[in-house]
């Protein structure tokens, strides 16, 4: 996986259109890193997009409860994480 995705390149990566993609940012589901003007998302986004939208379909949910759920999922791991250090 890439470490950063313009725009274009998570849209085609996830089978999506550019405009899902602002629309997720403008839901603050998405958050771009700048440079030089131009917006890239981290790989560990796009993961978690891909997973939420799996989420989504498979739980038939929401795409904001599946982010939600992704976000739960993350933190249960970092506190596992941690508590075995």
């Amino acid at each position: 996986m890439a470490d950063y995705y313009t725009p274009a390149q998570l849209a085609l990566k996830l089978g999506i259109n550019e405009a899902q993609i602002t629309e997720l940012e403008s839901k603050g589901f998405l958050h771009p890193k700048l440079k030089d003007g131009r917006r890239f998302f981290p790989s560990r986004q796009a993961y978690e997009l891909q997973v939420a939208r799996r989420i989504a379909r498979k739980q038939r949910v929401s795409l904001e409860r599946a982010f939600a759920r992704v976000e739960e999922m993350r933190l249960w791991q970092e506190r596992a994480t941690v508590s075995h250090r």
